[in-house]
């Protein structure tokens, strides 16, 4: 966590502005590597799972718009804990859609907004989130990579 600020997320620029005295901040563990197959999905499901067994609340977000690999794997511990009928804690996750016009800049924008809306709705009521990034180098790993306590 930043001492004494916040990351406030707004239309494309990082500015920090002070914290209110009292006011709690999810500490956000980012899993991140531009090469493809480094284990970063792997790892952030490990680390979901470690967090939620010790008594965390979790947020999770899958910025991977092409594969959405923690996506599933989210979707296949839900499943597999309702067939089993198992009383196990589960991460609120999000992910991000593309966008998909014929504007880039219109697709980042829309993206970021969407992004922003994701993490303002979970920063202050979760003890951590964790976000897992594509294998390529986009805006949106950079802004996950700049708004980490912990970059793994």
């Amino acid at each position: 966590m930043f001492d004494g600020a916040q990351l406030v997320l707004g239309l494309g620029k990082r500015m920090f502005v002070e914290r209110k005295l009292g006011s709690r901040q999810a500490y956000v563990i980012v899993c991140g590597n531009e090469k493809g197959g480094s284990g970063k999905t792997t790892t952030a499901m490990h680390l979901i799972v470690a967090l939620l067994n010790s008594g965390h609340k979790v947020a999770s977000i899958d910025l991977d718009t092409r594969q959405l690999s923690l996506s599933r794997y989210i979707e296949n511990r839900k499943n597999w804990i309702h067939k089993n009928g198992l009383n196990l804690p589960q991460s609120d996750h999000a992910h991000l859609e593309k966008a998909n016009t014929d504007s880039v800049l219109d697709n980042e924008s829309s993206e970021l907004r969407r992004f922003s809306e994701i993490v303002q709705s979970v920063e202050k009521s979760y003890d951590f989130i964790v976000i897992d990034t594509p294998g390529h180098d986009s805006y949106l790993m950079r802004l996950a990579h700049s708004m980490a306590d912990t970059l793994v």
